[in-house]
């Protein structure tokens, strides 16, 4: 009799166990896939915020595709001074010299370069003011029309310190300039231009054509480059005005669909 009931229990157990274990498993089954849902939608909503963001991309603004290697080369982009005006700080962008003239290498200039775009297409996306400076004479016309074509100011004559004297020059504070770019950064007679100083002193970021006679230190962005050549020049402009209008159409885009 003994041996009856305990059968009997084991049965009456396993069965309720059995049917406890069938009874509840569509209910784990249902908040497995409830979970799967929320970590789905997780997922996809991080994705949707990381395409939003032009700061999770890598080339938000599409600039790698601007210009290439092969367009430095054919606009004259590595010829640097003679090797006696080399400044030190340059060597790490020489690739070598002929004839006495220092040759950049191209394989460094590139890369720098797409930063200095992708940086002036996220100010311009910000909706920050972009300043071209030269005081090189050949410049100043290509600086003035590039500048005034993609919506941006130019200063090319003499620097009487806007950005340190504003009140004496004009009574009031003014706005500053959220980047700098240089097309040269030296003035008449060879020297340095005094915006490059006033930038470092109030941390305003400067893009600039570093020739190998210049300090690629002192500047934000410094594209290893031939700073003369006024065809080398021109494209510089045109490649700065692309990364500028880049970062406005998609602000333009985005107002728009907000």
């Amino acid at each position: 009799m003994a041996s009856f009931m305990l059968r009997y229990i084991a049965q009456r157990s396993f069965s309720r166990t059995a049917f406890q274990y069938a009874s509840s498993t569509p209910f784990v089954q249902r908040q497995i896939i409830q979970e799967d849902d929320i970590s789905q939608t997780k997922k996809e909503t991080n994705t949707s915020i990381v395409a939003e963001d032009p700061l999770q991309h890598d080339d938000y603004f599409n600039v790698r595709s601007m210009v290439t290697l092969d367009d430095l080369f054919k606009n004259r982009a590595h010829y640097g001074h003679v090797t006696g005006m080399r400044n030190p700080w340059m060597s790490q962008y020489i690739y070598g010299h002929r004839l006495d003239v220092d040759i950049i290498d191209l394989d460094k200039t590139l890369p720098m370069l797409h930063r200095a775009l992708n940086f002036l297409a996220h100010i311009s996306y910000r909706q920050g003011v972009i300043l071209f400076l030269t005081r090189y004479p050949a410049h100043v016309p290509l600086v003035e029309r590039a500048a005034r074509d993609c919506g941006e100011y130019a200063h090319c004559r003499q620097w009487d310190y806007p950005f340190t004297n504003t009140q004496a020059l004009f009574g009031y504070d003014i706005r500053l300039p959220d980047a700098c770019i240089f097309t040269h950064t030296l003035a008449p007679p060879n020297q340095l231009h005094p915006a490059v100083s006033d930038s470092n002193k109030l941390l305003i970021p400067t893009v600039a054509l570093c020739d190998t006679d210049s300090n690629p230190n002192i500047i934000t962005y410094p594209i290893p480059s031939n700073d003369d050549t006024p065809k080398l020049i021109e494209f510089y402009l045109t490649l700065f005005q692309q990364a500028i209008m880049a970062g406005k159409e998609k602000r333009r885009e985005k107002d728009l669909a907000n």
